[in-house]
C-alpha cells in the first residue's frame, strides 16, 4: 500500500510539471514582451528630406510613407505585441501644416499608420486654442477613428471664452488625461505632459495653461498603478533632455517620479543611440522629422519589474519601399496645398526660387555649436530687405533685424531651393490674419535697450539654447568672463550710408523680428529677473499698445495689403539675387556659406575689462567683492594696532 501510494505521488508530480509547461500564458515568471515603436517632433514632414553625408553627398531620409513601411514590418513580425506612440509636435514644419485647421492632415495620416497614442506638443498651440480645436474637429470629420490623444497637464480657464471651444473639443474628441491599452496581455498605462520649457515655447496657448509636470506625473502614476493596476507606465513627455543634466528636464522628471517605467522624450529633438537610464526609468528619443523610428523591446513579467530587452533607433532610409496607400494620400495633400494655399500667392510647391552652390550649417550643428551662422545672417538680411521693399517711398530705415536659433527649422542644401524648402526653414506660426506663418513686425528700441537685447545672446542662451540670436545691421562683441547680463562690451550699428558707428544709448533704433520673437520679450524680462526689461515702441517713443500694431504689410498678388510673412520675406530676398550662372535662376551669394563676425567673443580676465562700461550691478558686485577681499587685511591691521597699544600701556 505504501509503495502504491508512493508511485501515485510520483505520477501526480510528473503530471503537474507537464501541465505547467503546457500553459505558459498563466505561469509565474513567464516572459511577456512588448515592442514599443515611437516617434516625436514629426513636424508635418510627410516627404523625405535630403540629408548631407560626411562626404558631402545627399541621401533621402524620412517620409511618412517609408516610416509606415517600417511600422508595418514590425507588426508583421511581432503581431499584437506592438505599441505605436508619439510624444508630440506632430505638426508645424512644412507646407502641409498650412491646412492644419481645416484638414488635419497630420492626424489623418497618423490614424492610417495605426498610432495607438499621441500627446500634444507646444507647437500644436501655434494656431491658438481655437485653431487646435478646429484641427481636432477636422480630424473627427475626416476619420471615424482618429488617433487617441492624451494630455495630462492641460488647464482650462473657467471664465475666459477664448479656450471654451478647445475645452469642448477635448471632450468631444475625446482628449484623455490617461489611457490604458492592453496588448499581448500587458496592460500599459499612458499619460502625456508638456514640460516647463515647452510651456515657455507655447506663447499662443493662453488662456490655456499647464500644471506642474512633476506633480501631475505623480498623480498619473498613482492612478495608473493603484486604481488601474497596470503592468507598465509610459509617459509621453514633450519635455526633452539636454547635454547639461541640471537643464535636462526629463532626467529630473525620472528622478522625481520613479514610478514611470518609460519616458518617450520629445521637444528637444534629441537622438539617443542608447537610452538614458535613471533609476528604473528608461528615457528614449528618436530625433526629429521622422528620419528615425525608435524601437524599445520590453519584458513585462507578472512577478517582477519590467526590463529592457533591446533598444535601437532605425534610420528611415531612402531604399525602404514606400507604403503605397500613404504615399498616395500625401500626393493628394500636396495638390490641395498647391490649389488652396500657394496658387493664390503666385507660387507652387516645387517651384525653384534660387540656386545654392553650398550647404549651410545643419540644425544639429547649430544646436551643438550655437552662435552666428551663415543661414542666420541670410535670414536676418532678408528681413531688412523685405521691410525696405514693403515700405517703398515711405520706407524708414530698419537698423537691426534679429532671429532666434529656435525659429530656424531647417538648413539650406546645395542645389535648387524651392518654395517648399524655404517654407521649411521659417515654417512656424500664424498671424492675426489667420494665415500660416509669423508676420514681421517693427518697433523701436533705445541704444541702451539694444545692449540689453544682445545680453540674451551672452547669458540667456546658455540657459535656453534656442535663444541664440542671429543679427543683421549690428555688430556686437562681448566678454564671457564678465557678470551675467552685463557682458556686452561693444555694439556698432550700420547707418543709412553703410558706415559702422557706436550705438547711441539714448537714440531710438528701428528693429524688425517675427511676431513670436516680439512676444518673447516678456520671457526675457522674466528669466533675467527684470534686469533685461525691454519695451518695443512706436516711432514716437511711446510703447506699442499691442505687438500687432507693428506688423509690416506688403502688397499681395491682388494688390491688397497683406501681412509680410517671414518665409515670404526670404523668398523675396532670394529672388533679388543676380543670376550668375545664366540658368535663369538667382544664385545665393557665397558669403552666406560662412559667418561674418557679426557677433564676436572677446574674452579677457583683466580687472578693468571686467568692469569697464558696466552697469550699477557690476559696480555694486565689484565693490562687494573688493570689500570681502580687503576686509581681512583691514581687520588684521586693526588687531595689530590694538596689540601694540596694549604693549605700550603695559610698559
Amino acid at each position: 500500500m505504501k509503495r502504491s501510494h508512493g508511485l501515485l505521488r510520483i505520477f501526480l508530480a510528473a503530471f503537474l510539471v507537464v501541465a505547467a509547461a503546457a500553459t505558459p500564458s498563466r505561469a509565474l515568471g513567464e516572459k511577456r514582451n512588448l515592442v514599443i515603436l515611437f516617434t516625436h517632433d514629426l513636424h508635418s514632414h510627410f516627404l523625405p528630406q535630403r540629408h548631407e553625408q560626411p562626404d558631402g553627398s545627399f541621401v533621402p531620409a524620412g517620409g511618412h510613407a517609408r516610416l509606415a513601411t517600417l511600422i508595418r514590418d514590425h507588426r508583421e513580425r511581432h503581431g499584437e505585441a506592438v505599441l505605436l506612440l508619439d510624444a508630440g509636435d506632430y505638426s508645424m514644419g512644412t507646407l502641409f501644416h498650412t491646412a492644419f485647421m481645416t484638414e488635419a492632415f497630420e492626424l489623418t495620416l497618423m490614424a492610417e499608420m495605426g498610432y495607438d497614442a499621441v500627446t500634444i506638443g507646444n507647437h500644436e498651440y501655434d494656431f491658438k486654442p481655437d485653431g487646435l480645436a478646429r484641427s481636432l474637429a477636422a480630424a473627427r470629420k475626416h476619420r471615424a477613428d482618429p488617433p487617441a490623444l492624451v494630455a495630462s497637464n492641460v488647464v482650462f480657464t473657467p471664465d475666459d471664452p477664448r479656450d471654451s471651444a478647445l475645452k469642448e473639443e477635448f471632450q468631444a474628441y475625446p482628449v484623455k488625461e490617461y489611457l490604458v491599452i492592453e496588448k499581448a496581455g500587458i496592460r500599459t498605462g499612458i499619460f502625456g505632459i508638456l514640460g516647463k520649457n515647452a510651456q515657455v515655447d507655447a506663447p499662443f496657448a493662453p488662456p490655456v495653461t499647464f500644471s506642474d509636470p512633476v506633480e501631475q506625473s505623480r498623480k498619473m502614476v498613482e492612478i495608473l498603478r493603484n486604481r488601474e493596476g497596470v503592468d507598465l507606465v509610459i509617459c509621453l513627455s514633450h519635455t526633452g533632455t539636454g547635454p547639461v543634466k541640471k537643464y535636462s528636464e526629463d532626467e529630473r522628471l525620472a528622478e522625481a517620479v520613479p514610478g514611470i517605467d518609460v519616458i518617450v522624450s520629445g521637444h528637444t529633438h534629441t537622438l539617443l543611440m542608447e537610452p538614458i537610464v535613471t533609476g528604473t526609468t528608461c528615457i528614449v528619443s528618436a530625433g526629429q522629422y521622422g528620419a528615425w523610428l525608435g524601437v524599445l523591446e520590453m519584458d513585462v513579467p507578472r512577478d517582477a519589474k519590467p526590463r529592457v530587452l533591446s533598444y535601437r533607433v532605425e534610420p528611415v532610409k531612402g531604399d525602404i519601399p514606400e507604403d503605397g496607400e500613404i504615399a498616395g494620400r500625401i500626393r493628394e495633400f500636396k495638390k490641395h496645398i498647391d490649389n488652396r494655399f500657394l496658387e493664390p500667392l503666385g507660387l507652387h510647391f516645387d517651384q525653384p526660387v534660387a540656386m545654392s552652390g553650398f550647404s549651410t550649417e545643419t540644425l544639429s550643428y547649430m544646436s551643438e555649436f550655437p552662435g552666428e551662422t551663415g543661414l542666420g545672417n541670410l535670414i536676418t538680411d532678408a528681413y531688412r530687405f523685405a521691410v525696405k521693399e514693403a515700405g517703398g517711398a515711405k520706407y524708414e530705415e530698419a537698423h537691426v533685424a534679429i532671429q532666434p536659433l529656435g525659429h530656424i527649422r531647417d538648413s539650406l542644401r546645395e542645389g535648387p531651393v524651392t518654395v517648399a524648402d524655404i517654407f521649411r526653414i521659417l515654417a512656424l506660426g500664424i498671424g492675426p490674419d489667420g494665415n500660416p506663418g509669423y508676420p514681421l513686425i517693427t518697433g523701436y528700441l533705445t541704444g541702451r535697450e539694444l545692449k540689453k537685447l544682445m545680453e540674451v545672446e551672452t547669458t540667456v542662451s546658455s540657459m535656453k539654447r534656442d535663444a541664440h540670436l542671429s543679427v543683421s545691421g549690428l555688430q556686437c562683441a562681448y566678454n564671457p568672463h564678465r557678470l551675467p547680463f552685463d557682458r556686452v562690451t561693444s555694439i556698432m550699428i550700420r547707418d543709412e550710408g553703410g558706415s559702422w558707428l557706436p550705438v547711441d544709448k539714448n537714440r531710438l533704433y528701428r528693429v524688425t523680428a517675427n511676431l513670436y520673437t516680439a512676444h518673447m520679450v516678456d520671457y526675457i524680462s522674466h528669466v533675467s529677473k527684470g534686469l533685461l526689461s525691454l519695451e518695443l515702441k512706436g516711432r514716437d517713443g511711446k510703447p506699442l499698445r499691442r505687438m500687432s500694431d507693428g506688423i509690416v504689410t506688403m502688397a499681395g498678388p491682388d494688390g491688397k495689403a497683406q501681412e509680410l510673412k517671414e518665409w515670404l520675406a526670404l523668398i523675396s530676398y532670394m529672388k533679388s539675387f543676380p543670376d550668375s550662372t545664366g540658368d535663369g535662376i538667382p544664385d545665393i551669394p557665397v558669403r552666406y556659406a560662412s559667418t561674418e563676425s557679426r557677433i564676436t567673443v572677446d574674452p579677457s580676465l583683466h580687472p578693468l575689462d571686467l568692469v569697464r562700461g558696466g552697469t550699477m550691478i557690476t559696480w555694486a558686485v565689484s565693490a562687494l567683492a573688493l570689500l570681502i577681499l580687503t576686509a581681512p587685511v583691514v581687520l588684521l591691521k586693526l588687531l595689530r594696532r590694538r596689540r601694540r597699544s596694549r604693549k605700550l600701556r603695559f610698559y
